[in-house]
């Protein structure tokens, strides 16, 4: 886009055609910016599909006073609602944090399991001895 843009906007300025120029400019800019608002609800999807599997508190949209929270802006050509850089680093952490508790959770269940398989492991080893050594 930025290299498309950049070959008219030369040959503009070559022709001296300001208008033509400030016109390609703003549409370099507008591309850019819409391009950037469907970049951040692909990502406010994705985090937020992640967070309902999680079961993780996602930010309001509001705040209790009724203002806008900073955590969440509204695109300007989209108009769809959208995380901010703070409030992607908020629900990352909160997701972080879930999935650590998670694994630490499995991680009690591995060392008994693992002493499970020990014990049979021993038991079995001493019924071959018995059975073997009987007549």
């Amino acid at each position: 886009m930025d290299r498309i843009y950049a070959k008219d906007i030369a040959v503009a300025r070559k022709l001296k055609d300001k208008e033509k120029v400030e016109s390609l400019e703003s549409q370099h800019r507008f591309e850019i910016d819409l391009h950037d608002e469907e970049e951040d609800a692909y990502v406010t999807k994705k985090l937020l599909a992640k967070a309902r599997r999680l079961r993780v508190p996602i930010p309001h949209r509001h705040n209790e006073d009724k203002t806008e929270s900073k955590h969440w802006c509204e695109g300007r050509y989209t108009g769809r609602w959208n995380l901010t850089t703070l409030g992607v680093a908020a629900l990352r952490e909160e997701i972080r944090h879930e999935i650590k508790a998670r694994h630490e959770a499995r991680s009690q269940w591995v060392v008994w399991l693992s002493a499970l398989t020990g014990v049979i492991g021993a038991l079995t080893g001493l019924v071959a001895l018995l059975v073997h050594k009987g007549p």
